[in-house]
């Protein structure tokens, strides 16, 4: 676009409506202070995870917004995946995410604390999770090396299990 008043590139963008018709002006940045026009000093933060913590933290609260960046130290699993597909990762995303998930378990199950019967605990299982987590991202980062030594490892725990 272009400023209507001096024909630089437009960067203040004003739509309104005055009864059935639509009035746009389009002006640069020195034509809007000019005109009285009350512009931010710094544009606004326009990154797509920026933009989305900002709607997820108006939308659905401050609490969601602080746990957007946690995520698990065992399986690597972030907040806003959980909160995208439903499902966790690992038993320790119970503790890492309580804060947020004592809320949507309350809401979902009528209470917070288990009653039923609970899986058989597997010798070293958080260890097999970490170490597939671990696999994953030497995978991802072409560290091929650290990737065969993991591979190794997870190979022999699984032998001795």
């Amino acid at each position: 676009m272009i400023c209507q008043r001096c024909k630089n590139n437009a960067s203040v963008h004003l739509t309104q409506r005055v009864g059935e018709s639509r009035q746009e002006l389009h002006l640069c940045l020195a034509c809007a202070q000019k005109a009285g026009l009350a512009v931010p000093e710094n544009p606004p933060d326009l990154a797509l995870d920026a933009v989305v913590q900002s709607l997820i933290v108006a939308h659905v609260g401050e609490l969601v917004g602080e746990l957007a960046d946690l995520s698990c130290p065992d399986c690597g699993i972030k907040y806003m995946e959980f909160r995208a597909g439903g499902r966790l990762g690992c038993p320790q995303d119970y503790r890492v995410f309580s804060r947020g998930l004592l809320p949507v378990l309350q809401r979902v199950h009528g209470a917070t604390r288990h009653v039923g019967k609970s899986a058989r605990q597997r010798p070293g299982a958080i260890n097999r999770l970490r170490l597939r987590s671990q696999l994953r991202e030497a995978i991802l980062h072409e560290n091929y090396e650290e990737a065969a030594r993991i591979r190794d490892e997870l190979r022999l725990k699984d032998t001795n299990a």
